[in-house]
């Protein structure tokens, strides 16, 4: 008789036990599909959002360099490779992509021809140019046109990847190493006039800015919300005349104040 209670009893306490460690797995496995996940500046939830890229380079055994060192991240894929401008616009009718990493020198058609052209027919799209830094003139002009970054082919390649995600996530990445170059190439132009003078608050959005940090990042550093960091930088905009971040980060550095 007591060896039959015993044994219920024994039976019971397994059941409890199975049970309570089948709720463990359900709170264990939705916990970790709900799990914020780091990546760069970027918490993704769950499901991680990955960033297509294309390549315009001429050179095939760099471009296979770049494509491996791209796919190795969990976030990123290289979903087109071309060998020249001519050859990204036509691949680019058949496959969408949210970032181009364009060289600037290629036969048929160069970078800065391409990137002109991709503005133009693929305006959805974003420039970063992968190439060298002895192309100063060329440099500050695709600032000019919308181009979101510009790293150098013998950078640390933790930059290209800095770069990538920033500009995705709508900033603008610009190395210590471009900075001096527009600064050099700026101060040999005519100064500008009627000199702007900025508030403590907007020097300290406008090297922000400078340095890709997003909306709720710069907030946080401000103490302000991000749509009162919108509002503030389109105060800069109308201040300076502009109506691009671009043009804000190069009239600003034309005049010294970054």
């Amino acid at each position: 008789m007591m060896s039959g209670l015993f044994l219920c009893y024994r039976n019971l306490i397994d059941k409890i036990i199975y049970v309570r460690f089948c709720c463990f797995e359900l709170v264990f496995t939705i916990f970790f599909f709900f799990t914020f996940i780091k990546v760069g500046k970027t918490y993704y939830c769950g499901l991680i959002m990955e960033i297509k890229l294309g390549i315009a380079e001429d050179h095939l055994i760099f471009r296979n360099a770049i494509t491996s060192l791209i796919n190795s991240e969990i976030d990123l894929r290289v979903e087109l490779q071309a060998e020249n401008g001519k050859d990204l616009l036509e691949k680019l009718k058949e496959v969408a992509v949210d970032i181009i990493l364009m060289d600037i020198r290629m036969p048929e058609m160069d970078g800065m021809e391409a990137s002109l052209l991709v503005k133009e027919h693929f305006p959805q799209i974003k420039i970063i140019i992968l190439s060298q830094y002895n192309l100063e003139e060329n440099i500050v002009n695709l600032y000019k046109h919308g181009v979101k970054s510009f790293i150098g082919k013998d950078d640390n390649p933790t930059e290209l990847i800095k770069a990538i995600r920033t500009v995705f996530n709508g900033g603008f990445y610009m190395t210590d190493r471009v900075g001096e170059i527009i600064q050099r190439h700026l101060s040999a132009a005519p100064p500008v006039a009627g000199m702007t003078i900025l508030t403590k608050e907007e020097k300290t959005l406008l090297t922000a800015l400078c340095k890709g940090h997003s909306s709720t990042e710069i907030g946080d550093m401000i103490f302000k919300s991000p749509r009162t960091v919108e509002k503030h930088r389109e105060e800069l905009y109308r201040k300076f005349g502009v109506s691009s971040k671009e043009e804000l980060i190069l009239l600003t550095s034309k005049q010294g104040l970054i």
